[in-house]
């Protein structure tokens, strides 16, 4: 738990405590496979920052809805965009979560510290190589992203995908500044 965002309990019938177990259970399922409550109920991770806002919440949930279902990145291409994110933004929360959601989805242990570390896991598709690559070049840069990179992902991706891939890169980058303003720890399993 945060000291700076101490958990503020959400009464299921309060139209926060509602739409907060509407909004996680339309994007994670009924059955998350990592914790997003405290054992008393009150919202862990992003949810705890969001909770002061309120008012940002639900739009806050609707864009990473539109953004990580959108058509043209698949699941363990945007994990694997994410977990480039996570090797610039040291975000223990989010590396805890979405740890777990690479691995349900096909990819080792191996291939999942390695994106962590900042290096293009081996055995991934070439595709997934270049978004790989293009999501680490995005949280890495304070500028334009350089010709070279922009090169390979417009060849192999194509303008429509890489846009795509630049909102996942956006909104973790979004996500990490809360998480990081809070100081929000993983939690313990």
């Amino acid at each position: 738990m945060s000291h700076r965002f101490p958990a503020l309990p959400l009464d299921d019938s309060s139209p926060l405590g509602m739409t907060f177990e509407a909004e996680v259970k339309k994007h994670h399922g009924d059955n998350p496979n990592f914790k997003y409550k405290d054992d008393n109920g009150a919202p862990i991770g992003p949810f705890a920052v969001l909770s002061y806002t309120p008012d940002i919440f639900q739009p806050f949930m609707a864009l990473g809805d539109a953004i990580l279902n959108q058509p043209g990145i698949g699941p363990r291409a945007r994990e694997l965009a994410i977990l480039a994110v996570m090797s610039v933004y040291n975000v223990p929360f989010v590396l805890y979560a979405h740890r777990r959601i690479a691995m349900r989805l096909g990819l080792s242990e191996e291939q999942v510290s390695s994106a962590r570390k900042g290096t293009t896991p081996a055995g991934i598709t070439d595709e997934e190589a270049v978004i790989y690559r293009t999501a680490l070049a995005l949280a890495r840069t304070r500028g334009p992203l350089d010709e070279q990179c922009w090169q390979e992902a417009e060849r192999a991706l194509g303008r429509e995908k890489a846009a795509r891939l630049a909102h996942v890169v956006g909104v973790y980058l979004y996500s990490s500044t809360l998480l990081n303003l809070g100081a929000i720890p993983a939690p313990e399993d």
